[in-house]
């Protein structure tokens, strides 16, 4: 996830174990819904694009990820209402993340992030 690396970067944090638990960083970019990035436990991060439907937090996605010395490993993926997966050792979500990555970029939120970080 080169895009979220990236948007933490210019949110001025350069590895996810520099972030404390329950810190987290939204970017908005109209027309897509929100992007939220949180760490979440010691070695787990959450990035997820939720919306909310008839008071219910969804999420388009979520994808969970244990951070192991800078390696990212998939262990929960959520797309309400149709799609949950979970599995500790990992998931095999490999094409989805590359895709959802370089939409990410395409859609402007890195776009986003830095104009955020230059507006500070």
């Amino acid at each position: 996830m080169d895009a979220i690396s990236e948007i933490l970067d210019a949110f001025g944090v350069p590895s996810v174990s520099e972030m404390k638990i329950n810190e987290s960083y939204t970017i908005t970019v109209d027309g897509f819904e929100d992007l939220v990035i949180e760490r979440i436990a010691e070695d787990r991060l959450s990035v997820g694009q939720f919306y909310q439907q008839r008071g219910d937090i969804m999420s388009d996605p979520e994808v969970v990820f244990v951070v192991d010395d800078g390696e990212w490993r998939p262990v929960r993926y959520t797309q309400h209402p149709l799609a949950h997966q979970h599995d500790e050792a990992g998931i095999d979500i490999d094409d989805f993340l590359s895709t959802w990555d370089r939409n990410l970029r395409n859609q402007g939120f890195v776009a986003a992030a830095h104009r955020r970080d230059a507006d500070d």
